[in-house]
């Protein structure tokens, strides 16, 4: 007698669930085995977790399966779905960022970085000692003094934290928990009088933000016409050094363009989903080209976009400009005014300085750092040891 329907029914989603759990249970794992393995998170900022080798002792058995378990962490199937899905429901469910310790999600769909304490710093949680700020200010005139003896000019600026010029949108009443910066403490301390190789970029976008959107929302980084402000700032210093040199700073934004989300965005998986709109550079007559590299350099990554030299022959200032990710959007207007730009993505290194001198006399150095990492030669220390001697 052949078994009802009903029961044959019943025997088929029993396996459908059976089968259907075991492909949950280890689809993870499969896909882990049989993917590429990737090494480094562009998400995270991190290198991902290495396979653990095998224990030899019974010491190293708790070490393996720590390390087991962390590489399972970071290379299981399906994470960055599961991750892109989680903080997208984060965002979208709770209205935060999935990764507060990263990421602030502030007022009217602005992202702010959560890390190096930055917001620490907003609250003014995160003071300089007076002989942190004297002791970065001898080592700024130690450089100046140096390049000064050799007949260059040196210009050094702070990239603001997009929350030193949108306060606004950090959160709700935040003028009123707003503390004392550590650029604040600096510029407290000079009391008006500042060192001529030292520009202060914050008043000049502060008040150029009531006319157009300077940072852009989704990253932590300027846009193209707040590096424009920031550019005009810097080259009206350096018209002052070199008057007969006919710089070109006029520049025009005539349009708007849709640009994917930047940093941030990145950081919590949302890359993908988010766009923003951004001032675009109008065309322009170019001088600017990439120059060929005729100076060997120590400590220097061989990617394209950490040593490069771009120029005017028809321009008469050589340049070195040690840069972070804050140039990106200023270099165009570098280049259509320098001879030859030579830029090297790192912090101010003497040693780098001396090997370009034995080849090219440059008329200025710049340096240009986030303002984030602006104090680090006397908070973290490495960067005093390759200042000017």
């Amino acid at each position: 007698m052949q078994p009802p329907l009903k029961d044959k029914m019943a025997l088929v989603f029993r396996w459908i669930l059976i089968v259907s759990f075991f492909v949950v249970l280890f689809a993870p794992g499969l896909t882990m085995l049989c993917s590429p393995r990737q090494t480094w998170s562009v998400q995270e900022k991190r290198r991902l977790a290495d396979a653990p080798s095998l224990p030899f002792s019974l010491a190293d058995t708790g070490r393996f399966f720590a390390s087991l378990s962390a590489y399972f962490d970071d290379h299981f199937g399906f994470r960055k779905f599961l991750l892109h899905r989680y903080h997208r429901e984060m965002d979208k469910r709770f209205s935060r960022a999935g990764a507060p310790n990263k990421v602030h999600k502030g007022l009217d769909g602005w992202y702010y970085m959560a890390q190096l304490k930055m917001l620490e710093d907003f609250r003014g949680e995160t003071p300089l000692t007076t002989a942190q700020i004297e002791r970065w200010l001898e080592i700024q005139d130690r450089k100046a003094a140096w390049l000064h003896q050799r007949g260059i000019r040196f210009l050094l600026a702070a990239a603001p934290n997009k929350q030193s010029i949108y306060p606004e949108f950090v959160m709700q009443e935040a003028e009123k928990i707003r503390g004392t910066t550590r650029f604040d403490q600096l510029r407290n301390h000079l009391h008006g009088d500042w060192p001529p190789y030292l520009v202060d970029l914050h008043q000049p976008l502060l008040a150029g933000k009531k006319n157009r959107r300077l940072y852009l929302k989704f990253d932590t980084h300027w846009n193209p016409y707040g590096a424009y402000i920031a550019f005009k700032t810097l080259f009206a210093r350096v018209a002052l050094w070199f008057p007969r040199e006919p710089f070109t700073t006029v520049f025009a934004f005539d349009r708007e363009k849709t640009v994917p989300g930047g940093d941030l965005s990145i950081m919590i998986n949302r890359k993908d989903d988010i766009r923003e709109t951004v001032p675009s550079l109008a065309p322009y007559r170019k001088c600017a080209r990439f120059l060929p590299i005729e100076v060997s350099l120590s400590h220097v990554s061989s990617q394209p976009d950490q040593y490069f030299i771009r120029g005017c022959p028809d321009r008469a200032l050589t340049a070195i400009v040690f840069r972070d990710s804050f140039f990106s959007d200023l270099e165009p207007f570098f280049s259509e005014n320098c001879k030859q730009i030579i830029c090297l993505w790192k912090d101010y290194d003497q040693n780098n300085i001396e090997e370009i001198l034995a080849r090219v006399k440059p008329d200025i150095v710049f340096e240009i750092k986030a303002e984030r990492h602006f104090f680090d030669t006397v908070t973290s220390l490495p960067g005093v040891s390759r200042t000017a001697r």
